[in-house]
């Protein structure tokens, strides 16, 4: 970040690389106000420009380190009103911004609100509630997002494309992504990453007495916070092609539809969503065999059955096995709590079985093939109500979800069968 040399306001973004320039203004001139009680910040003297799809979070954090002040102070010049939980507020901003906070942005920084859009997940809000970010995705970004560790290292920027869940590998330095700290466990989320440890864990180590029951009159020791540098977590390279074509596809067509472009592949997407979700529980189906050509991946699955038991006692990461055939992370927690974890490597050994079944020219037989169906999923199984893609799906799959669902659930997706 640069000074900048006083100028008028206008609206044109310099080009990446450049500071947005301070208005011609005196520190002393009373501010615009948005109403009685929200006046416009003043303009910051200079202002470091986001990088192409970074995240509004991310770009936040670096503004504040690039003042060398925390991040609610910088929220605060910023006029986001960080109030207490300044994580939490700035991930719910990162969502979607309220065209309030977008004036006040737009204030302090000369952006335009096209900038800060491509910022967000879901844009600007106009109506006084928020749209939920995406169906698929209701968790983001308040919950797990995935990182690649390298990506991570000082100084810390990281991109918005990172909470889809499609993010299993980092097209840059060509390894998986992750979404746990290995040391304590704890998930990546910006609703509670700290502004004073950029890059590094958030979350606390196990204490001896964790799981013990509270004694009357006894304190429990002092929880200490992890704070491993998140950069130096290794992940597996990436070794299986037809990962990277899937990743490569969802890149290109998500940023297809964020740009309003037509685009050719929405028939490939809807497909792509309908195997992925016949994978999930409670009712998924039966991956039979898996032939990656990835270490990595062929180590998420197994060919055993799916164990309600915990593991070993005192491990903070349990793998255990799903009905689907691949194994899945779970946390423990206090009070022997558990709480299944996302991760990048397992949703990638899913993406394998998918791009093989999608890129086979005979969907049928590739799915009839590689898939088993322990038990039919019923319309409850969906909240009773199933996502639209599965009406879209090609009708070389009618046959799987005819199989994969229940009568109730198969005449609401395909019609009652003639």
């Amino acid at each position: 970040m640069t000074p900048s040399a006083p100028g008028n306001r206008g609206d044109n973004i310099p080009p990446p690389g450049e500071a947005v320039k301070r208005p011609r203004r005196g520190l002393q001139q009373a501010r615009p106000v948005l109403d009685e009680h929200r006046p416009l910040p003043r303009r910051l003297p200079a202002v470091p420009l986001p990088q192409p799809g970074e995240s509004l979070f991310s770009w936040v954090d670096h503004v504040a380190a690039s003042y060398e002040v925390d991040r609610t102070q910088i929220m605060h010049a910023l006029g986001l009103e960080p109030r207490s939980n300044h994580a939490a507020h700035l991930a719910q901003y990162t969502a979607q911004l309220p065209l309030p906070a977008v004036q006040m942005l737009q204030a302090a920084t000369g952006l335009e609100p096209a900038r800060l859009r491509d910022m967000t997940i879901s844009g600007i809000s106009t109506g006084p509630e928020r749209r939920k970010p995406y169906r698929e995705m209701p968790w983001a970004p308040g919950e797990t997002w995935a990182f690649c560790p390298k990506c991570l290292e000082p100084p810390v920027r990281w991109p918005l494309w990172w909470y889809q869940s499609w993010a299993v590998l980092c097209p840059v330095h060509d390894c998986y992504t992750a979404s746990f700290c290995p040391d304590c466990g704890a998930p990546f989320s910006p609703s509670i990453l700290r502004g004073d440890a950029a890059g590094r864990c958030p979350g606390f180590l196990s204490r001896s007495d964790e799981r013990l029951p509270e004694s009357p009159g006894k304190r429990r020791s002092k929880r200490k916070r992890c704070g491993r540098p998140l950069w130096e977590i290794v992940t597996p390279p990436v070794a299986d092609p037809v990962v990277r074509d899937v990743h490569q596809t969802l890149i290109a067509y998500l940023a297809a539809v964020r740009s309003s472009r037509p685009t050719a592949t929405q028939q490939w997407f809807d497909d792509f969503r309908t195997l992925r979700i016949l994978l999930k529980d409670p009712e998924p189906l039966r991956v039979q065999s898996f032939t990656s050509p990835d270490p990595a991946l062929r180590e998420r699955y197994t060919d055993q059955p799916a164990d309600d038991g915990w593991g070993i006692d005192g491990d903070v990461i349990q793998w255990q096995p799903s009905e689907s055939g691949f194994l899945h992370p779970w946390r423990q927690g206090a009070f022997g709590s558990r709480r299944k974890e996302r991760d990048p490597v397992t949703a990638a050994a899913e993406f394998s079985v998918i791009g093989r079944i999608l890129g086979s020219g005979d969907m049928a037989a590739a799915a009839w093939e590689t898939f088993g169906v322990p038990r039919r999923a019923a319309l409850r199984s969906f909240g009773d109500e199933l996502p639209s893609y599965l009406s879209g799906a090609s009708p070389q799959l009618h046959g799987l979800l005819r199989q994969a669902l229940e009568t109730e659930a198969v005449d609401q997706v395909l019609g009652p069968a003639r």
